[in-house]
């Protein structure tokens, strides 16, 4: 029996690793012919040994099965193939934070540097607080990163108590291979309002203080003092006032807690229609507008009325008639306001059909054709190649950046099941830069568990590859012709 050796290089971070962290499951092998790959190994890996990576190592594992492919399909061989998998051992990063934070009372962010030589072996990090996590970021690599400590993580801690920050870095199977804490001291928070409403003559609003030191809340009106509340400080209050003319009048409301600390708000109100504070929502300026228009369209038939009970007739004295021409003017300037309005809402509209010519989408099914002749280049390479089996869609009216394209088989014969999948890319930044078509075919016998893949890349837009304003042709996966392959497709334009 014939043994082939099938070398591997995988990176790995310090810690400990299954056999099936580090050994392929299955492996592909061609023996230099011009077609599809040729041979498949299977290796049954140890899934509860652990070994140790802490430098350059290698391992050795023996398949347990062989095959080869022919018409797509794996026919079992009597073949040996050895895996031979060096673990190149990545060096630990570093991680830059100040050891002593100082004192933090109020919501903020933290910020610390992760340096890393390797940044192609991505890990993940787990930041916590007093041993508990708060937050996780998946699959980064060097780089500059930020820890949000809330006012609800800082209001469970004891206002003078020292706290620890942990910064931990996993391997990404599951293992901690650095961490690093540094240490906080809990301060004073300053306490919060939350005003729920308020009018000419009320308001509504709560207090909030995380400490549970609350001492005061005040009220002001126009910079005088109204009121000093000291009892039953957390709980919702309403607070009346009378205003004495039509006026902007300030209304301030100060909360301050046993440390001295202070929350204020200041809210402008009038008798007459309110005004906006500066921190109004659109939803706020919308009503507004309601409110000002409905005001404006009242005035307006208020004015018309009351002059036409007067009878005003052309030998009223120049005073009138000056009023009359501020009537005009105001009315004009009303109009020329609700022009503005149109104009932006003309402008929006104008907007959204960009948008809409940007994003597009197009779905449907295609069959795949067999052409002998067409060539592709394999990824990165200027070698042609004559995948044999193609898919073609025609008559788009955009040029996407993706395409993608799905179909599903089984083999009663061999009984097996099949999903496969087409994609190709145009002008998006993947980490090469290069746009590339992929077919990939995965497998699975009734009797296994898990799928396999076979995959093929090829560059786009050379060969008879395309990817274009006329339409989208790229190689599909070649087997059994004499079954039809009808594949579901989706092209995207978003750039």
């Amino acid at each position: 029996m014939s043994t082939t050796v099938l070398e591997r290089t995988v990176k790995r971070r310090r810690g400990y690793y299954r056999m099936t962290d580090i050994h392929a499951s299955r492996l592909t092998y061609n023996d230099g012919s011009p077609y599809y790959t040729d041979f498949v190994a299977y290796y049954t890996l140890d899934q509860y040994e652990r070994v140790s990576i802490s430098a350059t190592k290698k391992f050795v594992a023996y398949s347990t099965r062989a095959c080869q492919i022919i018409n797509g399909r794996e026919v079992d061989i009597s073949r040996n193939f050895t895996q031979e998998t060096t673990v190149q051992f990545v060096p630990d990063p570093t991680i830059f934070i100040s050891n002593d934070l100082g004192v933090i009372g109020n919501a903020c962010s933290i910020n610390y540097r992760i340096s890393d030589s390797d940044s192609s072996v991505r890990f993940k990090i787990i930041e916590k607080i007093n041993g508990v996590k708060i937050a996780e970021k998946n699959n980064v690599v060097d780089g500059n990163y930020e820890l949000i400590i809330t006012d609800e993580l800082l209001s469970e801690l004891a206002f003078n108590s020292v706290n620890n920050i942990t910064i931990e870095l996993d391997n990404g199977y599951g293992g901690i291979f650095l961490d690093k804490t540094v240490t906080f001291t809990k301060g004073n928070t300053k306490p919060k309002l939350n005003i729920t409403s308020y009018n000419s003559t009320s308001a509504t609003f709560t207090a909030i203080d995380t400490d549970n030191n609350l001492s005061k809340i005040e009220w002001f009106i126009d910079d005088v003092l109204k009121e000093t509340i000291t009892t039953d400080l957390t709980t919702e209050k309403t607070i009346n006032y009378e205003l004495a003319d039509n006026a902007i009048h300030t209304l301030k409301i100060v909360a301050t807690d046993s440390e001295n600390a202070t929350a204020e708000k200041v809210l402008s109100i009038s008798k007459e229609i309110m005004p906006l504070q500066s921190d109004a929502s659109l939803s706020d300026i919308s009503t507004k507008l309601i409110e000002i228009g409905e005001g404006f369209r009242n005035g307006k038939t208020s004015i018309i009325n009351t002059l036409a009970l007067k009878n005003i007739e052309a030998s009223l004295n120049n005073t009138l008639v000056e009023l009359s021409e501020k009537i005009k003017q105001s009315f004009d300037s009303g109009d020329a306001s609700l022009q503005d309005l149109m104009n932006q809402l003309t402008q929006a509209n104008n907007t959204i059909s960009q948008l809409n010519s940007k994003y597009k989408v197009a779905s449907g099914t295609v069959t795949s054709f067999a052409d002998s002749a067409k060539i592709a280049y394999p990824y990165l390479t200027d070698r042609t190649f004559k995948p044999g089996t193609w898919v073609k869609i025609s008559n788009l009216d955009f040029k996407p950046n993706i395409f993608f394209a799905d179909f599903d088989y089984y083999d009663t014969e061999y009984k097996n099941n099949y999903k496969l999948f087409l994609f190709a890319c145009r002008g998006v930044a993947t980490q090469r830069g290069v746009d590339f078509s992929s077919v990939t075919a995965f497998i699975r016998k009734n009797s296994d568990e898990n799928f396999h893949a076979n995959g093929w890349l090829y560059n786009n837009s050379e060969g008879d590859v395309y990817f274009n304003n006329t339409g989208v042709q790229i190689p599909a996966y070649n087997f059994d012709s004499t079954q039809r392959h009808i594949y579901k497709w989706y092209a995207i334009k978003f750039i």
